[in-house]
């Protein structure tokens, strides 16, 4: 099983539409995904139409009585779960580090559901933490939407430099996230292959667009709302990109 999250310290990145549709590709092509909504927001749990009743207790998470799998419900598309999260969701952090080795206790969590799920994708919340650490330390990638402004990267650069400090850094690639091509800044900020502080630079990138903006009205991914429209496009490419990343590991 592979694990992906998507991941940045700032809010207001885009991290929850990419994890669902990453998500929602993953399971169209016929792999059994799972999606961790480990952000207390619940935003990727709303999106997929899931709600407060369905997020099970922080310490069951934890718990070595209950497997991932177990706590996990259906969505409304084939091969595609989700792991629910609401404002119980808050405590994950509190009740992992209780664990004698909260890194040992979260790489098994995921590894009990291996035989279940072909990967797991992993919406955090936007700080920087104990618990980020974690689980970045016990997954395979991490990746880190950005805007591509000049203000919105330098926001970035203390968490890059900290994860790399923490020997963190080479499990993390650097997204282009909402990019406007009317902006010069964007255009040039896309056409470098230069990394991003010390993280290498995908080269695919995501366009600003409304059609992802309507996720949260339809509550559904971009591909059955907005299918051959260029973020769609997109998209698709990115899966694609970060797929061939994480296999060829």
């Amino acid at each position: 099983m592979k694990t992906v999250m998507f991941y940045n310290q700032k809010g207001g990145v885009g991290k929850t539409s990419l994890a669902v549709n990453f998500a929602y590709l993953a399971a169209s092509e016929g792999f059994r995904t799972l999606l961790w909504d480990l952000d207390p927001q619940a935003s990727a749990t709303y999106i997929l139409r899931g709600d407060d009743g369905d997020s099970p207790k922080a310490s069951k998470i934890v718990s070595e009585e209950y497997s991932l799998d177990e706590l996990a419900i259906s969505s409304n598309y084939a091969n595609l779960f989700l792991l629910a999260s609401s404002l119980k969701m808050r405590l994950f952090a509190e009740k992992l580090a209780e664990a004698k080795n909260p890194r040992r206790r979260l790489t098994r969590i995921l590894e009990a559901t291996k035989d279940e799920f072909d990967l797991t994708v992993i919406d955090a919340p936007p700080n920087l933490t104990d618990l980020s650490e974690t689980v970045i330390s016990a997954i395979d990638l991490v990746v880190v939407p950005l805007q591509p402004s000049p203000l919105a990267i330098r926001s970035s650069q203390v968490m890059i430099e900290h994860l790399e400090s923490i020997g963190l850094s080479q499990k993390c690639v650097a997204l282009y996230n909402m990019v406007d091509q009317r902006r010069a800044g964007h255009r040039s900020a896309i056409a470098t292959e230069e990394p991003v502080g010390k993280l290498a630079k995908l080269r695919s990138y995501i366009p600003y667009s409304a059609d992802i903006e309507k996720m949260a009205i339809s509550r559904e991914p971009l591909p059955i709302i907005a299918t051959n429209s260029k973020s769609s496009v997109a998209m698709e490419g990115l899966y694609n990109e970060i797929s061939n990343l994480i296999y060829a590991r």
